[in-house]
């Protein structure tokens, strides 16, 4: 699937941090099928719509089903449930806030107001402000290790790096995604581990 024009500046893979073993774990164990009206189990049913805009950002829905679509939200609310008792949990819950908070104070738009285009506009420029200060990418790293209360923006540096990893994570292997946009064939006939790739061709699925 080609890269979106509006998601230029994201996917950093190389400066996002994977910090979040045990949230991929998770993710892994969750069911992703999509869901239009769903109750959460982790976050408050005004941090779910929160997080619903958050990730309709990252993925819009374009010729190709986007984040909402593939029920990413309710997926990563199911893995936040799983860990509720690790701090990675309430680091993402509690950044989420933070990003909410500037937001509102940073915008003349209201983040419940927002568009998706200013959604996506505000990810990308978090990630426009961590390529142009490595400093803040250094300092989060070191304080991950440390023991304590975590500043606000640590907490916030964690949760935009990690809802846009595991977002994608999320969208990618999900079942809608991996059986309509993605290469797939339910019932292989023999295994080939190396396939000449045509530019333009879909990835194969792995669900």
């Amino acid at each position: 699937m080609e890269r979106r024009t509006v998601l230029k500046n994201l996917g950093f893979g190389s400066m996002a941090l994977f910090t979040s073993t045990a949230l991929f774990g998770s993710l892994q164990s969750c069911s992703s099928a999509p869901a239009v009206d769903w109750v959460p189990t982790y976050l408050t049913a005004e941090e779910a719509a929160q997080l619903e805009k958050i990730v309709d950002g990252i993925l819009p829905k374009t010729a190709t089903p986007g984040a909402l679509d593939a029920g990413v939200a309710n997926h990563l609310d199911s893995a936040l449930a799983n860990i509720y008792r690790n701090k990675e949990a309430e680091y993402f819950k509690r950044g989420m806030a933070v990003f909410v908070k500037n937001y509102n104070e940073g915008s003349d738009t209201s983040f419940d107001k927002s568009t998706t285009e200013q959604m996506t506009a505000a990810v990308n420029a978090y990630f426009k402000k961590y390529e142009e200060d490595p400093s803040i990418m250094k300092s989060y790293r070191e304080s991950f290790r440390e023991e304590g209360e975590k500043s606000d923006q640590f907490v916030e540096t964690y949760f935009v790096t990690n809802v846009v990893d595991s977002t994608f994570w999320s969208y990618f292997s999900s079942e809608l995604v991996g059986e309509t946009v993605m290469a797939y064939d339910p019932i292989p006939v023999k295994y080939e581990g190396c396939i000449p790739y045509t530019p333009g061709q879909k990835s194969w699925s792995s669900v």
